[in-house]
């Protein structure tokens, strides 16, 4: 086998590879730019309702389980946000509501159900047919807002009800 000289080289070539590196741009330009600036707000707009329904299920859990001193789940729920999938945080919301006697248990119970999607809602935005649609992405951030709200009201209204039995427990009369 013979081997093969490497060719000559041109002389624009040589130039080229010899010229200093100072002849080039030192500022970065995007290739691509951003299409909308909307659709990234939008986006943002997503995983914040996500985040935020997130974070409301994660204090309730954690309310009823400091109220059931149930120290396992305490230490396992003061990992912070995310150490937990939010399907888990459900399960967990629905056994400490049952235990301790949620009042509207089979509201929550429903709310559960329907949260269990959430998670489908905030894929939508790696979705290229969600993703690249305004009124999808409004709908998926409006529906885990409403989902939000849900849970919050009954978070909220099961607090007030508490802090209602509170007096009744401590008067005289009983």
């Amino acid at each position: 086998m013979r081997s093969r000289s490497p060719l000559p080289e041109s002389p624009e070539h040589r130039e080229h590879r010899e010229r200093p590196a100072k002849n080039f741009s030192t500022s970065i330009t995007a290739l691509k730019a951003a299409p909308d600036r909307g659709r990234a707000e939008l986006i943002r707009d997503v995983v914040d309702a996500f985040r935020r329904l997130y974070g409301s299920v994660l204090r309730f859990v954690q309310m009823f389980a400091n109220g059931q001193d149930n120290g396992q789940d305490s230490a396992i729920l003061s990992g912070g946000m995310g150490s937990h999938s939010f399907n888990q945080l459900l399960s967990l919301l629905a056994e400490h509501g049952k235990t301790a006697g949620f009042g509207r248990f089979q509201e929550l119970r429903a709310a559960i159900e329907e949260a269990r999607s959430a998670e489908h809602l905030r894929d939508a935005i790696f979705s290229d047919a969600h993703s690249n649609d305004p009124a999808a992405l409004r709908k998926a951030a409006a529906e885990l807002a409403r989902l939000d709200a849900t849970f919050v009201g009954l978070c909220v209204e099961h607090v007030l009800e508490q802090h209602a039995r509170a007096p009744l427990a401590l008067s005289p009369e009983n």
